[in-house]
């Protein structure tokens, strides 16, 4: 009896270990995916109220979906931080589903808003949304690729250990 529980956990381990990284891929897409429609926010607002960052944070927050960092970077605004600063640590701290390549990518946009007049900071996030919107499509492909591949290996890897082990 003991020896089929064991073997049912390595199984669960295997197939759950599958539907982690596959979790991951899709968390990662969605997370990009907020983050360019922040962008497109921000353009928005830039161009028609140019509200103080602050409160543009503060709407942004307020808005149903948005980038899981973003509530982060307002409170330590509201501390004191500065925003480059504020908006850096907060993408490197608070955004577990991105990877380094995204962070990065991300962090770059502390250094935009806010810096200089609209229209140079509407054009430097168009660059920004172009480059992040390539970085969207190859993580959407990365997911097609590999996350169906991720759980089915898992449960085969687990199913094959437990017909070893029997």
């Amino acid at each position: 009896m003991l020896r089929y529980t064991a073997m049912a956990l390595v199984f669960l381990a295997c197939g759950g270990t599958g539907a982690v990284l596959t979790r991951s891929l899709h968390l990662r897409v969605r997370e990009l995916e907020l983050c360019l429609q922040m962008i497109t926010s921000v353009r928005a607002k830039l161009q028609f109220s140019r509200p103080p960052l602050d409160r543009m944070l503060a709407q942004l927050c307020g808005q149903s979906a948005h980038p899981a960092f973003l509530p982060r970077c307002l409170e330590r605004m509201r501390a004191g931080t500065a925003f480059p600063e504020a908006w850096r640590s907060a993408v490197e701290s608070h955004s577990p589903a991105l990877r380094e390549e995204d962070r990065r990518q991300i962090a770059l946009l502390g250094n935009l808003l806010g810096a200089g007049d609209a229209a140079g900071q509407r054009e430097a996030l168009s660059l920004q949304e172009t480059l992040l919107t390539a970085q969207l499509e190859q993580v959407r492909a990365l997911r097609d690729a590999r996350g169906k591949t991720y759980f089915t290996l898992g449960i085969l890897v687990g199913l094959t250990l437990m017909i070893l082990f029997m």
